[in-house]
């Protein structure tokens, strides 16, 4: 499995979903809708800030203050797009120093709950994944319960696409 490319395939998924954000009513992206992260805004920003920060622990960088970034700071689709670049920026900027040592080797860190834990980076590389497709899936319930038409966001649609 290529951790990049699975990266590449967040990251158009994104796109779609920013796009198809941009067509719906604000007042609907950023209703509370009872989610893990309320609205279709603050579950698409949290798993941005969740990309950030494991990347940032992964690149040795001080990870502060993603956490404290209120949701409300995102007032438009704009907005989110411009984080959206930042975070893809910065991703791609550790991507690209990638090598299969650093993806065998291990990351170590003191987790909200004080331990220490030590993990793969490949694994964390696919946490972050796995994070976002699962927030995905909320995204999709409220376009579905919204009867909003959602982007195809299919794995195998994007290989067939690239």
């Amino acid at each position: 499995m290529n951790v990049k490319d699975l990266f590449a395939y967040n990251w158009d998924c994104r796109r779609k979903f920013l796009k198809s954000m941009a067509e719906t009513p604000w007042e609907t992206v950023t209703e509370n809708v009872g989610a893990s992260f309320d609205c279709i805004r603050n579950i698409f920003v949290h798993s941005l800030q969740a990309e950030l920060f494991w990347v940032r622990l992964l690149s040795k960088k001080n990870p502060a203050g993603i956490w404290e970034t209120p949701f409300s700071k995102f007032a438009s689709v704009k907005d989110v797009e411009e984080y959206a670049d930042e975070v893809e920026s910065e991703t791609n900027e550790y991507l690209k120093s990638l090598t299969d040592a650093k993806l065998r080797g291990v990351l170590e860190f003191t987790g909200w709950d004080k331990k220490t834990h030590r993990h793969k980076v490949e694994d964390v590389l696919l946490h972050v994944v796995e994070e976002e497709i699962h927030h995905r899936g909320e995204l999709l319930c409220i376009y579905w319960q919204h009867d909003i038409q959602p982007p195809n966001v299919g794995y195998l649609g994007y290989k067939g696409e690239v």
